[in-house]
């Protein structure tokens, strides 16, 4: 036996990296028929403690799904195994333990829901945002789920829900002026109850019925463990089946099957679990982090469209800087934005490094004013991103970066803007030291600077192509990971491409056409006070980009002390 015990022991580590949730659910159950796990055969305390070192690595793999837990006894409770063993496990919050209340939900959300429980179907919210709320945060999006089929969804739904996708059909549904995600069950469940029921050879725990056993098969369908968690708004009930509630309390982001095969299976679901630890703070479980970086070349397979939208999610929500920490982390800034990579490289950057630099403190910046619910239009990092490489290539002065960035808000040409620029500077005794800028001069004659100002936009827009052409950044990705240069992946889409290419060209103004621009600007000034500032940022309304673009840069530049009343005003 002691012999089993140490060859288990061994191979245990890799078994368990290589094999699926089913093949170690088999693995146990013959450990327990030769006694191996039975808390009740013969042996000493040493031998508990080498179960133990089992359990551990057991413990760290990503697989969730508890239908394995109580498998291996822990050295305090040998008893009541086999009375565990083939159950899946129920964890529930109640109303009042929770937290949660239907003033939480918007109203879009509460008619989707409401109409489907009018209509004879459960529904429920799922994903990211019952974790959201759970955590106090804002959510981006919320997710229904019900035990009506699609085409039952959209007859409840006449005129306002369309299905999307064939193979895992989904419906989009208009309510007040929102798109609600609504996903069906697409099982039969029936009114069985019991104190247990079998199900596909696994039981649940007492009380359990269809029911459950519905709700545990969509859980384990879930990407992660913290995104697995459903909330009941009519019983006011959170259920978790894959210990999400236990992520959640370690702030830790885990996959509901093995990490492995989770990525095998979606290499995207890489760049999601980047955006849940970057935007939550949370940490990867061991065996999450280490199967990143095994599968990190699987990114290279992915569909370029949906690469782009994984990557907008990542810079747009307001985590863009600590986004770009993990991916620098982990080594995947190198295939997704290696011209940024190369720049980290060149600064001797070290993949856990602390310290900052003027790129991040862009994105920073950036951050402070977006979010989950305040998104910016794809366009606004791309023009954030050009406007440091333009940087990079020629360090500029302040006082011209800066009158760049009112002339982007303004729109009323180099000469204005330079004027509030140098009014700025003048009243900030300090700027930010970085190396891509230059040393202030105070006899630089204006039209000179006016040039310098002129040359910093048109090199910005030769950076947005750069960053949008395959062939450029496929050559950098090759000189810095040997990837095959000729793969077609380029994280900036057409859309961002345009929209960044014309925030740059309000600050292109001819100077002489002094009634267009100052047409231009009292039409901003009505914009930036009467329109809804959250839509038109996440829609790339010109006027908006431009505002906070140069919130960005300017506050980059000095600190918000020194900005007072000159930024912007």
């Amino acid at each position: 036996m002691a012999a089993l015990v140490a060859q288990v022991q061994r191979g245990v580590i890799g078994v368990l990296r290589q094999s699926s949730v089913a093949t170690l659910y088999s693995l146990a159950l013959r450990l327990k028929e030769v006694g191996v796990l039975d808390g009740h055969s013969s042996g000493s305390s040493s031998r508990t403690t080498e179960l133990e070192a089992v359990a551990d690595v057991v413990s760290d793999r990503d697989m969730s799904a508890n239908i394995l837990d109580g498998l291996i006894p822990s050295s305090s409770s040998q008893v009541g195994i086999a009375d565990r063993r083939n159950q899946a496990q129920r964890r529930t919050l109640k109303k009042g333990e929770h937290g949660l209340h239907q003033q939480l939900i918007p109203a879009a959300s509460w008619r989707v829901l409401n109409r489907l429980q009018d209509e004879g179907y459960e529904s429920y919210l799922v994903g990211g945002s019952v974790r959201d709320l759970l955590l106090k945060q804002t959510p981006k999006d919320f997710d229904v789920l019900t035990t009506a089929d699609p085409k039952q969804v959209k007859k409840s739904f006449p005129g306002h829900c369309i299905i999307v996708g064939k193979r895992f059909p989904i419906c989009h549904v208009s309510s007040l002026n929102t798109v609600i995600e609504v996903s069906s069950f697409c099982t039969s469940l029936d009114n069985q109850k019991g104190e247990t029921v079998a199900h596909k050879g696994v039981k649940g725990t007492e009380g359990w019925d269809m029911r459950d056993f519905a709700r545990w098969e969509n859980c384990l369908k879930r990407d992660f463990t913290v995104n697995g968690l459903m909330y009941d708004p009519f019983q006011s009930i959170v259920y978790d089946y894959v210990g999400g509630l236990r992520d959640l309390r370690k702030f830790q982001v885990r996959t509901v099957i093995p990490a492995d095969e989770s990525f095998q299976e979606d290499p995207a679901r890489i760049l999601r679990a980047i955006r849940i630890a970057a935007r939550l703070e949370f940490s990867f479980t061991k065996s999450t982090a280490r199967a990143i970086r095994d599968h990190k070349l699987s990114l290279l397979e992915l569909n370029k469209t949906r690469l782009q939208l994984e990557m907008n999610m990542l810079m747009a929500y307001g985590a863009s800087a600590r986004s770009i920490r993990l991916l620098w982390r982990y080594g995947i800034l190198e295939y997704l934005l290696p011209i940024q990579a190369q720049y980290l490289i060149g600064l001797n950057f070290q993949r856990r490094d602390q310290r900052t630099n003027l790129f991040l403190e862009l994105l920073a910046n950036m951050d402070s004013v977006t979010g989950a619910d305040r998104p910016c239009h794809g366009g606004l990092w791309v023009a954030v991103l050009a406007f440091h490489l333009a940087l990079i290539e020629r360090p500029r002065r302040p006082v011209v970066v800066a009158a760049v960035a009112f002339a982007m808000y303004y729109a009323t040409g180099f000469r204005k803007a330079l004027v509030k620029a140098r009014k700025l500077h003048e009243a900030s005794e300090r700027t930010s030291i970085w190396g891509e800028l230059a040393s202030e001069t105070t006899e630089t004659p204006e039209e000179e600077t006016l040039d310098d100002c002129r040359e910093l936009v048109i090199a910005s827009i030769d950076k947005v192509n750069q960053l949008s052409i395959a062939s450029i950044t496929g050559e950098t990705r090759h000189i810095l990971t040997g990837a095959n240069p000729a793969v077609d992946m380029v994280v900036v889409s057409k859309p961002l491409f345009y929209r960044a290419h014309r925030l740059f060209d309000r600050a292109v103004v001819h100077e002489s056409d002094e009634e267009s621009s100052e047409d231009m600007q009292k039409q901003n000034g009505r914009k930036a006070r009467n329109s809804d500032r959250v839509s038109a940022l996440t829609s790339g309304d010109l006027g908006e980009l431009g505002l906070v673009f140069s919130h960005i840069v300017l506050s980059t530049l000095y600190t918000r002390a020194e900005q007072s009343d000159l930024i912007l005003s």
